[in-house]
């Protein structure tokens, strides 16, 4: 594998990312699934500031908003206390503390309405990143044109150059996509400085970036695969979507089915949000160690199969 063309395909490959359709039609998902969060989760704010508002058209506006999300705040504490939490044991007290602690960190300590944006993509950005790293490898394998690119460079370097490219796509799509929401929140509730917004979001869009590189090794692995982008896309969406379904209708009749989580990312991902920072490089250091076992796995394939 030679550095130089590793990283000379990375950039052609970003470039063809962010120019091509598959790359347009995942931004355009990125952007559009992030501002239905954003809004779906401000709007019964202002609608509950507006009617207020109406009945007292005299009252401070911005005392009325931080009233309105004290009492959201109060009312959801318990509902993401259970979204974090590790155990679905109800008697255990110390878990159920540590659960608590952790939820009024995102929703009292930071902006409140932004962690919630943030759980919300992180579950949800999975699903995206199917759509936008499924087809790495496996349409031009499909089309036999990486023959044309073996005769000047190696498969090492076209792997490695290619999954690059495509985190540092990805990476540019959630600088903006952060960027964008907070934007949009600050111009909706002014009630937050743009200090205490910006440095959450940075954390938020750091921990999604993070928490994206397993993920996007195992669409490689897949992509490297197959020489169909439908088969691929096929593949990708089941086992991203397929673990944690499995793992719920699993644990329902054997608890031990709830570890299949860990398989990806989705039994720990939400750590890296965590107020103690030892959980979040745990959480950090189980992705990249996924990261690099998918990549391995992937690169074995690349580099051994008929292209």
């Amino acid at each position: 594998m030679n550095r130089r063309q590793t990283l000379l395909i990375a950039k052609y490959s970003t470039r063809y990312s962010v120019r091509g359709g598959i790359g347009l039609i995942f931004l355009l998902l990125s952007l559009t699934f992030g501002l239905v969060v954003a809004h779906t989760m401000l709007q019964p704010v202002e609608m509950a500031v507006k009617e207020i508002t109406k009945d007292n058209p005299e009252a401070d506006k911005q005392e009325i908003t931080e009233l309105v999300l004290d009492e959201m705040v109060t009312f959801a504490k318990p509902v993401v206390s259970w979204m974090v939490s590790d155990s679905n044991d109800a008697d255990d007290v110390d878990a159920k503390r540590s659960a608590d602690d952790w939820a009024g960190y995102l929703l009292e300590e930071q902006p409140a309405v932004l962690s919630a944006i943030f759980l919300i993509l992180l579950f949800g950005w999975p699903f995206l990143i199917a759509f936008g790293a499924f087809d790495i490898y496996a349409g031009d394998i499909g089309s036999r044109q990486l023959r044309y690119q073996l005769l000047r460079v190696d498969r090492g370097s076209i792997f490695m150059g290619r999954l690059l490219g495509i985190l540092t796509t990805f990476a540019l799509v959630l600088m903006l996509l952060g960027l964008t929401v907070v934007v949009y929140m600050g111009a909706k509730l002014p009630m937050y400085t743009w200090g205490s917004l910006f440095s959450w979001a940075a954390q938020g869009v750091a921990a999604i970036l993070w928490v994206s590189l397993p993920y996007v090794a195992l669409c490689a692995w897949v992509s490297a695969s197959f020489g169909s982008s439908f088969g691929s896309l096929t593949i990708c969406s089941l086992i991203i979507g397929g673990v944690p379904l499995f793992a719920t209708i699993g644990k329902l009749t054997h608890d031990a089915a709830g570890y299949l989580l860990y398989v990806l990312p989705w039994g720990f991902q939400t750590k890296l949000l965590h107020h103690d920072w030892s959980q979040v490089a745990l959480a950090g250091g189980l992705c990249l160690g996924q990261a690099a076992l998918f990549t391995w796995l992937g690169y074995r394939k690349f580099t051994r199969r008929d292209l």
